[in-house]
């Protein structure tokens, strides 16, 4: 009796397994969003500079990756997902590459009460799609605020474009990348601007 039942737990734990197990088709993956890398660079005399999350459309908050399907409609992907909460992420990809292109430090929100910040980015995108095989369209406002005098640097509206280079989920995460790259040239040019 008591082989029958050892017998009967090892077939039934078996089963279990094939059940829970998922096959190739049915795995999820996921994608870091890889790091930016931005062209333009400024001496930056400030201390530091805050950037506030940025505002994303629903569809680019989605932990599915959003793209635009054959059809033309925007479509969130079943197995591809951003590895990371995409505006957390986007926000701190940015904040790496503006630190990297001003030579300053970039707090995001939320920072602390000793850090004062000397200019505040705040960033409100439209549209953050693209097509697999096609192109990444980026586009909306960002606004400049030096903060010791409320004094508005820069308020602008970005339209940028960036090819994916392949068909598949990994190319559309690369040209996501390289649009925040873009987006902080163009915020480095404005500061630049400001300064001079």
């Amino acid at each position: 009796m008591t082989m029958i039942r050892t017998l009967f737990a090892l077939a039934l734990a078996a089963f279990l397994t094939a059940c829970t197990t998922p096959g190739p088709e049915d795995q999820t993956r996921y994608y870091l969003l890889p790091k930016p890398a931005p062209a333009e660079r400024v001496v930056f005399a400030g201390d530091t500079v805050a950037l506030r999350e940025l505002d994303l459309p629903l569809y680019a908050r989605a932990a599915e990756i959003a793209y635009i399907g054959p059809s033309g409609a925007v479509t969130l992907a079943d197995e591809d997902r951003w590895a990371d909460e995409p505006a957390r992420a986007m926000t701190r990809a940015l904040a790496g590459a503006l630190r990297e292109s001003i030579g300053a430090p970039v707090v995001v929100e939320p920072w602390g009460r000793a850090i004062e910040p000397v200019l505040r980015i705040d960033i409100t995108v439209d549209r953050f799609i693209g097509t697999p095989g096609g192109a990444m369209d980026f586009s909306g406002d960002f606004q400049i605020v030096r903060l010791d005098d409320r004094r508005t640097v820069s308020a602008q509206g970005f339209d940028i474009s960036v090819p994916t280079a392949a068909p598949g989920f990994d190319a559309l995460t690369r040209a996501h990348s390289a649009a925040l790259a873009r987006l902080s040239d163009e915020i480095v040019i404005a500061i630049r601007n400001d300064a001079t």
